[in-house]
Parts: structure tokens; C-alpha cells; sequence
């Protein structure tokens, strides 16, 4: 089998969605100073690096990280290649063949600008219509090439969200993937947060096959 992982690696000064916790790995014992293992304290957020969206994260008393399927984020994903247009819109959409229960992928220009080390002060995101489609669809997860797939704060319309319109509709959302060198088509994903109860979001590794 072949395996493309998809997921950033996590370390200290990465970029972090900002007003979130930075990331940050300190060792706590150490066998060169006569402990007799290493073992280290991580402190993040749960919106860190490559990572799960739960409904709780913008819904109240939605769905944690814990009571999540395995179902809802493993299986055939389709990889669109978005570069070259400024956002996702519902057009673009229509002109893909996406099926009730995708996992659907954009890969966007965003994929050429972050590296896990900037912010990028614009980036591509998923227009509020696109993402009504993807809701009609019925697909059952959706992933971005940046730490958002809403709009930048001084783009947003007032009373819409990207993440409201998707997870209300049960529809998760995996952000900061790794795309670079990855071609569009169909794969098998394997999406696998940390199990942390009451969480409204969690880190991930996800891989292709």
C-alpha cells in the first residue's frame, strides 16, 4: 500500500488561527539527566495544526469529538484542485462530480503559500453558496489547505458561517491539510483525531491511499 500523508507535523512557533493557543513541547524527564525515560508536556489548542472540527465547536450541545463515527470522516475522497481561482463557489462545484457520503478535498492556492509557519493575511476559503451545495449533496466530510475554511474576518457576512452551514448538516470539517504534491483524484482517507471527550475539535493525522 501506498500511504500520502497529509497532515502537518506539530512544532513550537508553527501557526496558529489567530486568538488560539500557540503550540508548544517541553520535556518534563529527561534520561540524560538520570530519569529513566524522556517524557515531555504538549500545550495547544484544539484547533492546532492539522485538525478535526466537531459540531460543538460552533454549535451548542452539538456533537464532541468523542461521540463522533469513525464512519463520518474515513473513506473514498475525492481531491479537487481549486488553484487559480480565488474561492470555492457553488459554480465551480457543479462542474465536479460530487455524491451523497464524499469526503470532498480542495486543494487551492492556499497549498503553495502555507508552509505551518505563516499567517496568511488572505487565502482561499469555501463560499457560503458552495457550501449550501455541499450541504444538498449530503457529502459527509470536507477539507481545506488552510487553518479555516471560513472567509477572513473582514470578508464575512454578518449571521453566515461556512462552519454553522456544514456541521449543522452533519457534515465535518478537517482543516490545514497538506497537499503539496498531492494530484487531484480519488483516494481512500484515513482520518483519525484524538479521542478527547467533550472535545469541540482535535488534532489529526490524516492519510491518503
Amino acid at each position: 500500500m501506498h500511504y500520502i500523508d497529509i497532515s502537518f507535523p506539530y512544532y513550537e512557533r508553527m501557526a496558529v488561527y489567530p486568538r488560539n493557543p500557540d503550540f508548544s513541547i517541553r520535556r518534563v524527564q529527561d534520561i540524560d539527566s538520570g530519569d529513566s525515560a524522556n517524557v515531555s508536556e504538549i500545550m495547544m489548542g484544539t484547533h492546532t495544526g492539522t485538525h478535526i472540527d466537531a459540531p460543538s465547536h460552533v454549535i451548542s450541545g452539538g456533537m464532541t469529538v468523542d461521540m463522533l463515527p469513525l464512519e463520518m470522516m474515513n473513506g473514498k475522497a475525492k481531491l479537487f484542485d481549486m488553484r487559480g481561482h480565488d474561492g470555492i463557489t457553488k459554480e465551480l462545484l457543479t462542474e465536479r462530480e460530487i455524491c451523497g457520503g464524499d469526503i470532498v478535498i480542495f486543494k487551492t492556492d492556499n497549498t503553495d503559500a502555507f508552509h505551518a509557519d505563516t499567517i496568511l493575511g488572505d487565502y482561499v476559503t469555501l463560499d457560503y453558496e458552495a457550501a449550501e451545495y455541499l450541504a444538498e449533496k449530503k457529502i459527509k466530510m470536507v477539507g481545506i489547505d488552510y487553518m479555516t475554511i471560513e472567509r477572513p474576518r473582514g470578508k464575512r457576512i454578518t449571521g453566515k458561517s461556512v462552519h454553522n452551514i456544514l456541521l449543522s448538516n452533519g457534515i465535518l470539517v478537517v482543516e490545514t491539510l497538506r497537499l503539496e504534491g498531492v494530484a487531484e483524484g480519488i483516494y481512500q482517507m484515513h482520518c483519525f483525531p484524538i479521542n478527547i471527550a467533550g472535545a469541540d475539535g482535535a488534532p489529526a493525522r490524516v492519510v491518503l491511499e
